[in-house]
Protein backbone atom coordinates (compact mmCIF):
# COMPACT_ATOMS: atom_id res chain seq x y z
CA UNK A 1 0.00 0.00 0.00
CA UNK A 2 1.87 3.16 -0.91
CA UNK A 3 1.80 6.38 1.26
CA UNK A 4 1.25 9.66 0.63
CA UNK A 5 4.71 11.81 1.02
CA UNK A 6 3.64 15.98 2.34
CA UNK A 7 5.36 18.43 1.31
CA UNK A 8 7.62 19.35 4.02
CA UNK A 9 6.98 23.10 3.07
CA UNK A 10 3.11 22.63 3.15
CA UNK A 11 2.75 24.19 6.79
CA UNK A 12 5.12 26.76 6.49
CA UNK A 13 3.10 28.08 3.48
CA UNK A 14 -0.16 28.15 4.62
CA UNK A 15 1.77 29.96 8.10
CA UNK A 16 2.62 32.56 4.96
CA UNK A 17 -0.79 32.69 3.46
CA UNK A 18 -2.40 33.45 6.48
CA UNK A 19 -0.22 36.04 7.80
CA UNK A 20 -0.48 38.21 4.35
CA UNK A 21 -4.35 37.64 5.09
CA UNK A 22 -3.87 39.04 8.48
CA UNK A 23 -1.55 42.05 7.20
CA UNK A 24 -3.93 43.06 4.25
CA UNK A 25 -7.24 43.07 7.17
CA UNK A 26 -5.06 45.44 9.58
CA UNK A 27 -3.95 47.70 6.27
CA UNK A 28 -7.89 48.01 5.83
CA UNK A 29 -8.94 48.75 9.14
CA UNK A 30 -6.26 51.16 9.15
CA UNK A 31 -7.02 52.84 5.79
CA UNK A 32 -10.60 52.84 7.15
CA UNK A 33 -9.90 54.24 10.56
CA UNK A 34 -8.08 56.77 8.71
CA UNK A 35 -10.97 58.01 6.34
CA UNK A 36 -13.67 58.03 9.32
CA UNK A 37 -11.44 60.04 11.06
CA UNK A 38 -10.93 62.73 8.31
CA UNK A 39 -14.54 62.68 7.25
CA UNK A 40 -15.17 63.42 10.96
CA UNK A 41 -16.63 67.14 11.28
CA UNK A 42 -13.94 68.76 13.45
CA UNK A 43 -15.95 71.02 16.11
CA UNK A 44 -15.25 74.72 16.71
CA UNK A 45 -14.90 75.75 12.84
CA UNK A 46 -15.70 79.09 11.92
CA UNK A 47 -18.32 79.11 9.37
CA UNK A 48 -19.86 82.84 9.13
CA UNK A 49 -21.33 84.53 6.05
CA UNK A 50 -19.82 87.49 4.37
CA UNK A 51 -21.25 90.38 1.83
CA UNK A 52 -18.21 91.26 0.72
CA UNK A 53 -14.94 90.84 -1.55
CA UNK A 54 -11.25 89.38 -1.41
CA UNK A 55 -8.37 90.05 -3.98
CA UNK A 56 -4.75 89.56 -3.82
CA UNK A 57 -3.09 92.74 -5.29
CA UNK A 58 0.72 92.41 -5.32
CA UNK A 59 1.74 91.87 -1.91
CA UNK A 60 -1.95 93.18 -0.49
CA UNK A 61 -4.64 91.09 0.16
CA UNK A 62 -7.62 93.44 0.15
CA UNK A 63 -11.00 93.10 1.91
CA UNK A 64 -13.68 95.25 0.31
CA UNK A 65 -17.35 95.88 -0.69
CA UNK A 66 -18.41 96.17 -4.56
CA UNK A 67 -19.56 99.45 -4.98
CA UNK A 68 -19.05 101.57 -1.57
CA UNK A 69 -18.55 105.06 -1.42
CA UNK A 70 -16.24 106.95 0.86
CA UNK A 71 -15.06 103.67 2.72
CA UNK A 72 -12.54 104.12 5.18
CA UNK A 73 -9.35 102.32 3.79
CA UNK A 74 -7.00 100.54 6.60
CA UNK A 75 -3.31 98.78 6.41
CA UNK A 76 -2.86 96.53 8.42
CA UNK A 77 0.63 95.26 9.08
CA UNK A 78 -0.18 91.34 11.01
CA UNK A 79 2.32 88.27 11.33
CA UNK A 80 0.06 85.45 11.94
CA UNK A 81 2.20 84.30 14.86
CA UNK A 82 1.58 87.57 16.59
CA UNK A 83 0.07 86.97 19.76
CA UNK A 84 -1.22 90.70 19.82
CA UNK A 85 -1.92 90.66 16.20
CA UNK A 86 -4.56 87.65 17.00
CA UNK A 87 -5.69 89.67 20.09
CA UNK A 88 -7.06 92.63 17.72
CA UNK A 89 -8.57 90.10 15.36
CA UNK A 90 -10.55 88.46 17.77
CA UNK A 91 -11.67 91.56 20.20
CA UNK A 92 -12.26 93.18 16.80
CA UNK A 93 -13.65 90.66 14.70
CA UNK A 94 -17.44 91.37 15.17
CA UNK A 95 -16.65 95.23 14.20
CA UNK A 96 -14.75 94.59 11.08
CA UNK A 97 -17.07 92.30 9.92
CA UNK A 98 -19.95 94.37 10.07
CA UNK A 99 -17.87 97.32 8.76
CA UNK A 100 -16.84 95.02 5.91
CA UNK A 101 -20.79 93.92 4.62
CA UNK A 102 -21.69 97.74 5.06
CA UNK A 103 -18.90 98.52 2.93
CA UNK A 104 -17.72 101.07 5.61
CA UNK A 105 -14.37 99.49 6.00
CA UNK A 106 -11.51 98.32 3.38
CA UNK A 107 -9.10 96.47 4.96
CA UNK A 108 -5.89 96.19 2.94
CA UNK A 109 -3.62 93.27 4.80
CA UNK A 110 0.63 93.64 4.42
CA UNK A 111 1.61 90.60 6.03
CA UNK A 112 4.63 89.91 7.72
CA UNK A 113 6.71 86.93 8.64
CA UNK A 114 9.29 88.32 10.72
CA UNK A 115 8.71 85.91 13.61
CA UNK A 116 10.02 83.41 11.92
CA UNK A 117 13.45 83.89 11.93
CA UNK A 118 16.04 87.01 12.26
CA UNK A 119 17.42 86.62 8.63
CA UNK A 120 15.07 87.63 5.89
CA UNK A 121 15.94 84.57 3.62
CA UNK A 122 15.79 82.56 6.08
CA UNK A 123 11.95 82.76 7.41
CA UNK A 124 10.16 79.63 6.14
CA UNK A 125 8.16 78.77 9.18
CA UNK A 126 4.95 78.83 10.62
CA UNK A 127 3.90 82.42 9.78
CA UNK A 128 4.79 82.13 6.25
CA UNK A 129 2.92 78.58 5.69
CA UNK A 130 0.07 80.30 6.74
CA UNK A 131 0.52 83.36 4.74
CA UNK A 132 1.16 81.39 1.29
CA UNK A 133 -2.15 79.68 2.04
CA UNK A 134 -4.06 82.83 2.78
CA UNK A 135 -2.75 84.64 -0.56
CA UNK A 136 -4.07 81.21 -2.21
CA UNK A 137 -7.51 81.75 -1.34
CA UNK A 138 -7.35 84.78 -1.20
CA UNK A 139 -6.58 84.49 -5.45
CA UNK A 140 -9.58 82.47 -5.70
CA UNK A 141 -11.70 85.44 -4.77
CA UNK A 142 -13.41 83.13 -1.98
CA UNK A 143 -14.69 85.94 0.67
CA UNK A 144 -16.21 83.07 2.86
CA UNK A 145 -13.17 80.77 2.48
CA UNK A 146 -10.72 83.22 2.93
CA UNK A 147 -12.72 85.16 6.68
CA UNK A 148 -12.75 82.01 8.12
CA UNK A 149 -9.42 81.05 7.25
CA UNK A 150 -8.02 83.78 8.63
CA UNK A 151 -10.51 83.21 12.15
CA UNK A 152 -9.79 80.34 12.01
CA UNK A 153 -5.94 81.21 12.08
CA UNK A 154 -6.15 83.62 14.56
CA UNK A 155 -8.34 82.10 17.21
CA UNK A 156 -6.28 79.33 17.47
CA UNK A 157 -3.12 80.42 17.04
CA UNK A 158 -1.14 78.24 19.80
CA UNK A 159 -2.64 74.61 18.50
CA UNK A 160 -2.02 75.72 14.79
CA UNK A 161 1.56 76.05 15.14
CA UNK A 162 1.96 72.46 15.63
CA UNK A 163 -0.79 71.23 13.23
CA UNK A 164 0.77 69.04 10.33
CA UNK A 165 0.21 69.44 6.57
CA UNK A 166 -2.66 67.18 6.69
CA UNK A 167 -4.53 68.03 9.45
CA UNK A 168 -4.15 72.01 8.14
CA UNK A 169 -5.61 70.63 4.68
CA UNK A 170 -8.46 68.65 6.44
CA UNK A 171 -9.54 71.93 8.19
CA UNK A 172 -9.35 74.00 4.60
CA UNK A 173 -11.57 71.03 3.07
CA UNK A 174 -14.10 71.44 6.00
CA UNK A 175 -13.57 75.50 5.09
CA UNK A 176 -14.70 74.68 1.53
CA UNK A 177 -11.23 76.29 0.59
CA UNK A 178 -10.65 74.66 -3.29
CA UNK A 179 -9.93 71.25 -3.92
CA UNK A 180 -6.57 72.13 -5.47
CA UNK A 181 -5.71 74.12 -2.49
CA UNK A 182 -6.44 72.13 -0.36
CA UNK A 183 -4.15 69.02 -2.36
CA UNK A 184 -1.31 71.44 -2.33
CA UNK A 185 -1.08 71.93 1.30
CA UNK A 186 -1.18 68.39 1.87
CA UNK A 187 1.60 68.00 -0.08
CA UNK A 188 3.50 70.79 1.48
CA UNK A 189 2.47 74.18 0.27
CA UNK A 190 5.50 76.38 -1.76
CA UNK A 191 6.08 79.40 -0.12
CA UNK A 192 8.73 81.12 -2.37
CA UNK A 193 5.87 84.10 -3.36
CA UNK A 194 4.90 84.42 0.47
CA UNK A 195 8.44 84.57 1.24
CA UNK A 196 8.96 87.57 -1.27
CA UNK A 197 5.54 88.98 -0.48
CA UNK A 198 6.56 89.28 3.77
CA UNK A 199 10.07 90.61 2.67
CA UNK A 200 8.43 93.25 0.97
CA UNK A 201 5.73 94.13 3.53
CA UNK A 202 8.32 94.18 5.71
CA UNK A 203 10.58 96.96 3.68
CA UNK A 204 6.97 98.66 3.57
CA UNK A 205 6.49 98.80 7.31
CA UNK A 206 10.49 99.62 8.04
CA UNK A 207 10.41 102.78 5.44
CA UNK A 208 6.99 103.71 7.03
CA UNK A 209 8.29 103.40 11.29
CA UNK A 210 12.28 103.13 11.03
CA UNK A 211 11.52 99.77 12.97
CA UNK A 212 9.33 96.61 12.04
CA UNK A 213 7.23 95.25 14.74
CA UNK A 214 3.23 94.39 14.55
CA UNK A 215 0.50 95.02 15.12
CA UNK A 216 -0.03 98.29 12.98
CA UNK A 217 -2.78 99.78 11.35
CA UNK A 218 -2.20 102.80 9.01
CA UNK A 219 -5.77 105.19 8.09
CA UNK A 220 -4.57 108.42 6.18
CA UNK A 221 -1.06 107.31 6.69
CA UNK A 222 -1.15 107.58 10.38
CA UNK A 223 -0.89 104.33 12.87
CA UNK A 224 -3.96 104.36 14.25
CA UNK A 225 -2.42 102.11 17.13
CA UNK A 226 0.17 104.23 18.58
CA UNK A 227 -2.22 105.58 21.50
CA UNK A 228 -4.45 102.69 21.13
CA UNK A 229 -5.04 102.08 25.15
CA UNK A 230 -6.43 105.29 25.67
CA UNK A 231 -9.00 104.76 22.97
CA UNK A 232 -10.24 101.09 25.17
CA UNK A 233 -7.18 98.71 23.94
CA UNK A 234 -6.74 96.79 20.35
CA UNK A 235 -10.27 95.68 20.45
CA UNK A 236 -11.46 98.94 19.08
CA UNK A 237 -9.23 99.46 16.19
CA UNK A 238 -12.35 99.17 13.70
CA UNK A 239 -14.38 102.26 16.01
CA UNK A 240 -11.26 104.31 15.50
CA UNK A 241 -10.31 103.76 11.80
CA UNK A 242 -13.88 104.71 10.96
CA UNK A 243 -13.67 108.12 12.95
Amino acid sequence: MSQKIKNPNEKGSGFVVGLIALLAVVAVVIGGVIYIGRSQPIEGLPDEDVDFSVALDGDVIRLSKDGAEGAKTATIFEDFSCHYCAQMSEEGHDDELKALNDGKLVAEYRTLNFLDGQEKEQRDGHSTRVFAVARKIAETGDARAYWNFRTMMMADQQNSVTWSDDELADRLEQLGVADEIVSEVRSGIDTTEAKASANANFDDLEKRLGKVSSPHVFVDGKDILENISGDGGLGQWVKVALR
